[in-house]
């Protein structure tokens, strides 16, 4: 589909440099400017965002890739039944793609038209909040463009690792994770999960699948126990080796007070802002489910694995929530640094989509954020 000197197709294997270095060339701006990265391929970070996958490139009038956009699907949980859900990710223009409508609109048409009959008729986004001329634009109703309803906030907390971990409290036992405990943490992810909306249905074949579940080993999963049974999990999942978010820029106030912070931070309890260029060392505080949303629980999880982030020699755990979540709440006494996105339904205007979003029954968001 051509819009005005912009090509907009499916993505063919030999686009893949090209697409990769859109990625790298097009980050995404705010006080602190990041590249969501897919090196060294592509394939592997898709294969964890979803068990079926469709590309688009944007190609100018030479060839070159200048637009791209994907969508992942996998099996979520919809007001606590099991559903197939698209998520829309990695939007990226630049040169000539930049600022076409029209090949924005085509973009979307093509992935629309890919939707499968077992799939949910709207799909998920995220964008972040300081991106404000994405949010504007998706959000005013152009003609053709899907329709762009919020769902509700999303609060990342870039926790930083502590020396030791909190001792929890009596009647809590943590362990390690290991293979035959596989079904365990997936029976408690699978009865913790329904109660949220969206969040990841897990089997304990897809937390085994070198594909799926890439550089998460089993030992990864912090386990809390009360009275001899499996009551909290919560993984240290290190995605680096396929998946990397490199800072690309500071605001100026923020490279201003960069040295103060380097020296100031540690004490203050903030996590470390590295050189232009250099990647995050961060990993996902993922796959987190406690009975009840104990807070006890939650808090000794966090512990734990803060603990453990320190020995790997992390500079952030990544824990997300929905804004009104009361987990958050927890993790908040720690130190942190907060970003905000807001998830958005992404469907075509009216019709089945517009019909499935209204009908969802109001569960806390419980999004995946190491699978998006």
């Amino acid at each position: 589909m051509s819009a005005r000197g912009v090509t907009m197709a499916m993505a063919e294997p030999g686009d893949e440099p090209g697409l990769r270095r859109l990625l790298r060339e097009t980050p995404i701006a705010g006080a602190l400017s990041l590249s969501f990265e897919r090196e060294p391929a592509l394939r592997h970070a898709a294969a964890v965002e979803g068990d079926r996958h469709q590309l688009v490139a944007g190609r100018d009038a030479e060839g070159w890739i200048v637009g791209m956009a994907a969508r992942s699907v996998r099996e979520v949980w919809v007001n606590g039944a099991p559903a197939r859900l698209g998520y829309l990710g990695q939007l990226r223009a630049a040169g000539e793609g930049r600022g076409r409508i029209r090949a924005m609109r085509a973009g979307f048409t093509l992935l629309e038209a890919g939707r499968r009959p077992d799939e949910l008729p709207f799909d998920l986004t995220s964008i972040v909040l300081d991106n404000g001329p994405a949010r504007r634009l998706l959000e005013a109703g152009v003609a053709g463009f899907p329709g762009y309803r919020p769902l509700g906030e999303l609060v990342t907390l870039a926790l930083v690792p502590g020396a030791a971990r909190s001792r929890p409290r009596p009647g809590i036992t943590l362990e390690r994770g290991a293979p035959e405990r596989l079904p365990e943490i997936a029976a408690l992810l699978r009865s913790e999960g329904g109660r949220r909306q969206f969040a990841e249905l897990v089997t304990a074949e897809r937390l085994a699948c070198p594909e799926r579940s890439r550089g998460l080993a089993p030992s990864d999963f912090h386990l809390a126990t009360r009275g001899g049974r499996l009551a909290g999990c919560a993984a240290l999942w290190d995605q680096r080796s396929f998946k990397q978010t490199v800072v690309r820029g500071y605001s100026r106030p923020l490279a201003l007070a960069r040295p103060l912070l380097a020296l100031a931070g540690p004490a203050l309890g903030l996590p470390r802002l590295p050189p232009v260029g250099a990647p995050l060392a961060a990993a996902f505080l993922a796959f987190v489910a406690v009975g009840g949303d104990d807070p006890e629980l939650l808090d000794a999880l966090l512990g734990a694995a803060l603990a453990d982030a320190r020995a790997r020699g992390l500079d952030q755990l990544l824990f997300a929530r929905a804004a009104d979540d009361p987990l958050l709440s927890v993790a908040r006494r720690r130190a942190h640094r907060p970003y905000r996105s807001m998830l958005y339904a992404v469907h075509p205007p009216g019709g089945a989509g517009a019909e499935a979003v209204a009908r969802l029954d109001g569960r806390p968001l419980g999004p995946e954020v190491a699978t998006l």
